[in-house]
């Protein structure tokens, strides 16, 4: 069972891209999937400004427990702004920095 304070939250655009949020805390992170089959964007975080190997924990709708770095993470406040530019849009956030995840890390 997730955590009170943590949520998986994922939404459908009309041409059958997803945005998944996972939220935890004061946190989040974000997957934007183009198709069923493609690797996908994810949020990294330019302005983190903490240890880089500092790790953020999320507690998926399964029970599963994922870590990420928290320099791919951003404040709740912002991962809602990105949830309701999708609704709207069917588009990642301008806002966020993506990384693409066909791609190797940098």
């Amino acid at each position: 069972m997730p955590e009170p304070s943590s949520r998986e939250v994922w939404l459908e655009g009309a041409g059958g891209e997803r945005l998944c949020a996972l939220i935890s805390g004061g946190r989040g992170w974000l997957m934007f999937l183009r198709g069923p089959d493609d690797p996908g964007l994810s949020s990294r975080n330019p302005a983190y400004d903490a240890p880089g190997d500092a790790l953020a924990d999320f507690t998926l709708s399964n029970g599963q427990r994922d870590q990420y770095p928290l320099s791919w993470t951003y404040p709740v406040e912002v991962i809602e702004r990105a949830l309701d530019h999708f609704r709207s849009t069917g588009a990642p956030a301008p806002f966020i920095a993506w990384h693409d995840d066909a791609e190797p890390e940098a």
